[in-house]
């Protein structure tokens, strides 16, 4: 993994969280269907999705978990089943500022991997109306993520 993505993923979810474990998971699960929707992990995916666990929960999970997790996260991955997921873990976030941090999130793994496909666009579009999110919001936590990236 490109170390300035590694070293720019704590600048892009600085002030996330902390949030209770149920949303955290409910964080990471999104987290994982944004990097799967286009039914390829990338080890650059891979690698900034353990970084992302680690500074969700505040400390980097064993790999032996983080296989595990990856495992249990990798069932049933259809158009159907991701958008049910996705809406399921969409409910779990509760309030405003863990839909943003969900968001935000989602928007740094899309970039983990630097190839936009027409899914990852596609699935964007779903999670900002199930976040109930504005247009406005998304490209704001966008262009943030976008700016930590860049710094």
């Amino acid at each position: 993994m490109r170390e300035a993505f590694a070293a720019a993923i704590p600048r892009a979810l600085s002030g996330v969280g902390p949030f209770t474990r149920s949303i955290t998971d409910a964080i990471i699960e999104i987290a994982y269907l944004t990097m799967a929707v286009d039914q390829e992990l990338r080890d650059e995916e891979l690698e900034a999705f353990a970084l992302v666990c680690g500074q969700l929960m505040g400390q980097a999970p064993e790999e032996k978990a983080l296989f595990r997790r990856l495992d249990k996260l990798g069932e049933a991955l259809d158009r159907t089943s991701i958008l049910e997921r996705l809406e399921k873990s969409a409910s779990a976030l509760g309030d405003k500022s863990a839909k943003l941090a969900a968001y935000r999130v989602a928007s740094l793994m899309a970039m983990s991997d630097l190839d936009a496909a027409d899914r990852e666009f596609e699935f964007d579009l779903d999670l900002i109306a199930t976040l109930g999110l504005t247009q406005e919001e998304a490209d704001e936590v966008a262009d943030q993520v976008n700016a930590a990236l860049s710094a």
